[in-house]
């Protein structure tokens, strides 16, 4: 598959193992863009700060769970299920 010749082009890639065996990586590129990649699906955003000065950071929280407020809750009740073999409720 050929690379589009307007993307931006990965200036940094760096992988981390969290100690719960999931998988991060963080892809830097050209244009100033990050992206993140997690392994252990599905998470929720429950938490983001962008602001607006050079010298402010950029927060975005993942939560693992399902959509909604609940979303600690579900993934909870759901990694219960799983460890006692039972079929996550949805």
């Amino acid at each position: 598959m050929a690379r589009n010749p307007d993307a931006p082009e990965i200036t940094f890639s760096e992988g981390l193992d969290l100690p719960d065996g999931r998988r991060v990586r963080i892809l830097a590129y050209s244009d100033g863009s990050v992206r993140f990649r997690l392994d252990g699906t599905p998470y929720v955003i429950s938490e983001t700060y962008l602001s607006g000065g050079p010298d402010d950071h950029a927060i975005i929280k993942l939560s693992p769970g399902k959509q909604g407020s609940n979303a600690h809750a579900n993934w909870y009740r759901d990694r219960l299920a799983k460890i006692d073999g039972e079929q996550p409720s949805t």
